[in-house]
């Protein structure tokens, strides 16, 4: 495959372009590095804004993956996130409709769903509870307007990301917040009272699930990536103390309409693409301790 990934040195982009290339891919990962770092970018990265992209651009790429965001729900509370997703995903998806590139792989998120009770199946309907889950529910409507413009050979799929962690991630999420201050002596910071249950998803499980939805004939027009299982943070916080070996926890304010629990349904993604073997979380969270003070290896 010739892939163009857009958030090519995000957390989930680099990994997704050091696997694909390991497979013998050829991948153009492009980002604008709004987002400060520790992770080295990947080779040939194109330093560029997505909204810069023309039609003519895409007709040189056979697949797009588009996972360019700014993912802070909290920071979505403000004005401008909601915004410019938004703006940035409409961009990419007209001009993927004016190009002659065959798929386009966007990124939406387990937010969209908001309060209800999972597992969490594609089917469910919508009930955004932030801005940043309400412009992923925009960008999701979108799809499916310029999905309708689209010759029988071309394609739009959308996948649902739930909560993917590990090594080299940004200190804006979760659990790399937890490795942080377990790593520096600092408590693990929780907000509320830790009850609040997530899928947490192994980059290494997300990239697993991501490259087998790309080698498919055909994009889903929404499937799940998740791990299939929930812990509460008070719980992750916990694991993160046994991984490291010590710490300690304290309690902050509950964030603003948080979310009681988020657990993928993967019933479609298994039948369709079959079931992906694991890496336990204490593993996993072992294993993005001891890695996460190293940059990435370029792509």
């Amino acid at each position: 495959m010739n892939l163009l990934i857009t958030g090519g040195a995000g957390f989930i982009g680099s990994a997704l372009t050091q696997a694909l290339r390991a497979a013998g891919h050829a991948v153009t990962p492009l980002d604008n590095l709004s987002v400060a770092s520790r992770r080295r970018p990947p080779t040939d990265l194109q330093v560029r804004d997505v909204r810069s992209l023309t039609a003519q651009d895409l007709d040189n790429v056979d697949t797009v993956v588009h996972l360019a965001a700014l993912k802070s729900v909290p920071e979505s509370f403000e004005i401008g996130g909601f915004e410019h997703n938004v703006a940035v995903d409409r961009h990419i998806l007209h001009s993927f409709v004016g190009s002659t590139a065959r798929r386009l792989l966007l990124a939406s998120s387990c937010e969209v769903y908001g309060q209800q009770s999972g597992p969490l199946a594609e089917s469910a309907s919508y009930a955004p509870r932030s801005p940043y889950a309400a412009g992923k529910v925009a960008t999701e409507q979108l799809v499916g307007v310029y999905r309708s413009l689209l010759d029988d050979d071309r394609q739009i799929g959308v996948v649902r990301f739930f909560n993917t962690f590990g090594a080299h991630e940004d200190p804006d999420a979760v659990v790399p917040a937890f490795l942080s201050a377990v790593a520096e002596g600092r408590p693990l910071t929780i907000d509320g009272d830790g009850t609040q249950a997530r899928d947490m998803t192994y980059i290494d499980d997300s990239v697993t699930m991501l490259t087998r939805i790309l080698d498919a004939p055909e994009l889903l027009p929404v499937v799940n990536c998740g791990s299939g299982t929930a812990i509460p943070v008070l719980d992750l916080a916990r694991a993160v103390i046994r991984a490291a070996g010590s710490g300690t926890i304290t309690h902050t304010a509950p964030r603003v309409n948080e979310i009681d629990s988020f657990t993928a349904d993967l019933s479609l993604f298994t039948r369709m693409y079959g079931a992906v073997d694991r890496i336990p979380l204490d593993e996993a969270l072992s294993v993005s301790l001891r890695n996460g003070a190293r940059t990435l290896t370029p792509a």
